[in-house]
């Protein structure tokens, strides 16, 4: 879920901060004071961009576009400037949502476009470094594998959302896959001749953000049943009940 999306928000200096602490409550990024500073700065920015005429969609395209490049500069192992080109797409991404709500744009439309353009930019990257790896053999699979975990996370908290129930925040969101995959990227400038595989490093990196989404995939299916699973054992009583009465 995004700004975009989530009633309460308010523009101001201590509205952001208000705000800033509410979407990072539950997060791995809670305890990082430095995370909430930055957080801060970009709903100013992002502000200050909407009054600048700048829009919301355009820059949810923006995301996809820069996402785009940095699995093309990725695929010939320019790995520093496809980092780049990661956060940058990233930063468009907590933007738009900013900028919506700055401009009172904000929509279930909007919603929806950033969410699936969301995925694309999440599977962009991990693209490019299939291609980069097409010749190495089995390790290619390993940022397949990483762009499944990132579609399975998501999924399984978007169909929870549909099924009416609100997950925790957990771990393996947006921010968190992009701030492995630019880790793993800048991994990836670290040469050890010594092995047979190319920028080995990365593929470590890699290979962490493909098990994590995983595990998250998992952790958020299991809460997610647990959840109904109790809400059907409150609501199946009742509703002998009401068939008993008839």
């Amino acid at each position: 879920m995004t700004i975009r999306s989530i009633p309460g928000y308010r523009e101001g200096v201590p509205a952001n901060r208000e705000y800033a602490t509410q979407r990072l409550r539950g997060t791995v990024w809670e305890r990082f004071r430095a995370a909430g500073v930055l957080y801060r700065g970009a709903l100013a920015f992002g502000q200050a961009l909407g009054r600048a005429g700048v829009t919301a969609d355009g820059l949810t395209y923006t995301s996809l576009l820069l996402a785009a490049a940095a699995g093309l500069v990725a695929a010939f192992g320019a790995f520093a400037l496809a980092a780049g080109l990661v956060v940058a797409s990233g930063l468009c991404d907590l933007l738009d949502g900013v900028v919506a709500r700055a401009t009172h744009t904000a929509s279930t439309s909007g919603a929806l476009l950033d969410s699936v353009i969301d995925r694309l930019a999440d599977a962009l990257p991990l693209l490019g470094l299939v291609v980069y790896y097409a010749d190495e053999g089995g390790v290619v699979a390993i940022p397949a594998l990483a762009m499944l975990g990132g579609f399975t996370v998501s999924y399984v908290r978007a169909r929870a959302e549909g099924l009416g129930i609100e997950l925790p925040p957990l771990f393996m969101r947006r921010a968190e896959r992009v701030s492995l995959v630019t880790g793993s990227l800048v991994l990836g400038l670290v040469a050890l001749p010594s092995l047979s595989v190319r920028a080995p490093l990365l593929l470590v990196g890699v290979a962490l953000l493909a098990l994590l989404g995983f595990v998250a995939a998992g952790w958020a299916l299991h809460i997610a049943r647990v959840t109904l699973g109790a809400h059907h054992a409150r609501t199946a009583p009742r509703a002998i009940r009401t068939a008993s009465e008839r």
